[in-house]
């Protein structure tokens, strides 16, 4: 016994002298003269389930067969796999020694370095554990320690020339502007009933001249659409009728503008934007290995051969299980309700078709609850719901948090349902938690004329006449107000600043930051992400943002007779790689439904799935995993709600001298359609279920009324 310690503590020592960072063992290795080794499995498996290894420059060599492939014997290697992962197991195994492989095998993972057995001078670094998940650990803590200069940036640009050359095509310059007088707004006024084809006519004018002379996307879209053609086809419609009600208005022009896609852009109740929602599958957690993904239904193991006739891997997402086991997710991006996909698979030679039902997080995430920070499973979690300046006070919290949670092992921060707001916020609290300031990451240019700056002073006259104790907001509208009468007073030429290109930096940063994400985080909440995309060490989960990233700095006009309002950006915001996710959105790391991402998450953390740069502390390991609560039921949903309450009053006290059977049947049948309501994810349902329970109770208690009563008669 005292033999195997002695070993053991041996065999402790030189695994704590081999992880002496890599970067000092010598300048001789370097990302070009390295390439990594692992089989299929683990390559897909380490690039899938970590930011960091997918960003690794060396190349990375898939082998074939479980022999060095003669081409890279000359490099020095890093070696990734499980000590009996398929190939990799045995090339690792024929370098280790017994103790080495013992010491694995007890549920470890280390990283081993060998001098290379072929060529003099070339070192292997051999990262493996007993499982998958450890040797990826393994590979992770080594390229911690080789340092950045090992993984590439985690964004990408194209030449500036390019980016320069494709701006100046989509920047329109607009001509001769109307008095100032006629572009200010009414914020009181109302939309009459109805307006005649003539002055539909005039707003229909007016709206084009805005599109024209304040709409940052008017160049952009011209190039996709032909707004003289949808004017004259709308002027065309406009003659079929007498007279318009201000709603068939809205929806003749949004009908005609199919080519506009901008998240930002509303006119009357019409958004030009949807959003492309993350559709998936609650019944299956694949899993993939030597390229195939494989599944388990009843006990049966199937191997996926197709889904909806073509090749999986398009259908296939990162993402994890409740228990933070990391898993594959089937679904698909759609801005409407997908079909059910069919899926093919086989078992033992023959083929079998499951029908899998996609589903959406309709229900999302709300709290009214702007700032909240808690601790869930021993890890803190700080949630922000909005980046408004009506809210600063909560937002200064949160800015706060930045500080008070710097430099600890792990941080969620949960950004569900922020529909954005000012970016200065989210800018700040990155300067905060790293110390250094985030570039934009993209090419800022703005449209500058007395439209856009009129637009500008009517959307902050909007927002002080809803939150009139806001003092930036008033500083705002007077300083737009003066720049437009400036533009008359000297009839200044409208114009486009810059374009100003803001390059990145990686932002050094040892904490990990887990951000989670849904379809509700737009505008400068996606800001917050290109900011943290220029840091160190985050990891997001959850669903992709909402995608309003191009269009930006909002303005305010109003058609004059119908009253309909206009949402006009005027900044083009272009990314470095010139890649658009307008109603796409960022992209999360694992894709994990709103709803649960949270707990899945803090489950992963905890388990070894999700690897922090360090380690949680026992004590927090040792914390109790209380989940978080699940959402509470929208504004919208909450009138349903309230009605239901009402009626279930008004009914108790309708039928308060029923009997106990009455109640009974009653509540028998609630609970039955709350049932039904609920599965169809109606918040009536809970309604449903109280009304039954209620009336269950009251029948039970006339019950209890007319026994005690039976027994006291037959007393006397």
């Amino acid at each position: 016994m005292r033999k195997e310690k002695l070993c053991i503590l041996v065999l402790s020592l030189f695994i704590t002298v081999s992880l002496v960072p890599l970067s000092a063992q010598g300048s001789s290795i370097s990302p070009e003269n390295t390439v990594i080794l692992s089989n299929e499995t683990d390559e897909s498996f380490c690039k899938d389930f970590s930011v960091l290894l997918d960003r690794m420059r060396s190349e990375w060599i898939i082998l074939e067969n479980a022999a060095v492939p003669e081409s890279v014997k000359d490099k020095n290697l890093i070696i990734i796999g499980e000590l009996d992962g398929e190939y990799i197991g045995d090339i690792i195994k024929e370098m280790l020694t017994e103790e080495e492989i013992a010491y694995i095998r007890n549920g470890h993972h280390t990283i081993y370095e060998k001098e290379s057995l072929w060529t003099d001078d070339r070192i292997v670094y051999i990262c493996t554990g007993s499982d998958r998940i450890l040797a990826k650990k393994a590979a992770e803590e080594a390229l911690y320690s080789l340092g950045e200069e090992w993984t590439v940036p985690p964004f990408s640009s194209v030449p500036r020339e390019e980016a320069l050359e494709y701006i100046a095509q989509i920047q329109h310059i607009p001509d001769e502007e109307l008095p100032k007088d006629a572009l200010d707004i009414d914020v009181g006024a109302r939309s009459p009933l109805r307006i005649s084809a003539g002055e539909a006519a005039k707003d229909v004018e007016y709206l084009f001249y805005l599109f024209s002379h304040g709409y940052c996307g008017y160049g952009y879209f011209m190039t996709r659409g032909d707004f003289d053609e949808a004017k004259k086809s709308i002027l065309q419609e406009l003659e079929m009728k007498s007279t318009w009600s201000p709603k068939d208005l809205s929806q003749l022009i949004h009908d005609n503008l199919p080519f506009i896609h901008d998240c930002h852009l509303n006119i009357g109740k019409y958004r030009y934007g949807d959003h492309m929602d993350f559709w998936y599958d609650i019944s299956l957690d694949l899993w993939k290995s030597m390229g195939t993904y494989y599944f388990t239904i009843d006990n049966v193991i199937y191997e996926l051969i197709t889904i909806n006739g073509k090749d999986p891997e398009a259908f296939m997402f990162p993402s994890l299980n409740v228990y933070g086991d990391p898993i594959y997710r089937i679904g698909i991006l759609s801005q409407t309700t997908p079909e059910p996909l069919v899926l093919t698979a086989q078992h033992e030679h023959e083929q079998h078709q499951f029908t899998i039902q996609l589903y959406s997080s309709d229900f999302g995430y709300f709290s009214e609850e702007i700032f909240h920070e808690d601790t869930i499973g021993g890890i803190p979690v700080v949630r922000i719901r909005s980046f408004s300046d009506h809210h600063a006070e909560y937002i200064n919290q949160f800015l706060e948090a930045a500080q008070k949670y710097k430099g600890v092992p792990c941080l969620i921060v949960d950004i569900r349902g922020n529909g954005g707001g000012n970016e200065k916020w989210p800018k700040s609290w990155v300067t905060r938690f790293t110390g250094q300031q985030p570039s934009g990451k993209r090419y800022f240019t703005e449209l500058i004329s007395k439209t856009t700056m009129m637009g500008r002073a009517n959307y902050f006259e909007y927002l002080l006449d809803m939150y009139p104790d806001t003092y930036f907001y008033q500083t705002e509208k007077d300083r737009f107000t003066a720049q437009a009468e400036l533009f008359e007073k000297y009839s200044m030429t409208p114009h486009w600043s810059g374009p100003f290109p803001q390059d990145a930096q990686v932002i050094p940063n040892d904490t990990s930051l887990i951000v989670v994400t849904n379809g509700r985080v737009a505008s400068a909440a996606e800001g917050f992400i290109i900011y943290l995309q220029q840091v160190e060490n985050v990891i997001f989960v959850g669903e992709n943002t909402w995608g309003a990233l191009v269009f930006g700095q909002m303005t305010l006009h109003q058609l004059p007779h119908s009253k309909l309002s206009l949402h006009l950006p005027i900044s083009l915001n272009i990314p470095l790689d010139l890649i658009f996710r307008e109603e796409k959105g960022f992209f999360p790391h694992l894709w994990i439904p709103a709803e649960d991402a949270l707990n899945y998450t803090v489950a992963a953390v905890r388990k070894g799935t999700i690897t922090t740069v360090h380690p949680l502390s026992e004590g927090a390991l040792q914390e109790k995993f209380v989940p978080e609560k699940q959402p509470i039921i929208e504004k919208s949903e909450r009138i349903p709600i309230l009605l239901i309450t009402i009626a279930i009053i008004i009914f108790l006290f309708a039928n308060r001298k029923r009997n106990k059977l009455f109640f009974f049947i009653a509540g028998i049948c609630m609970a039955a359609l709350s049932i039904v309501v609920v599965t169809l994810v109606s918040p009536l349902g809970h309604g449903y279920s109280i009304f039954g329970i209620l009336c269950i109770i009251i029948g039970v208690y006339k019950w209890r009324e007319e026994k005690t009563a039976s027994e006291t008669n037959s007393k006397k």
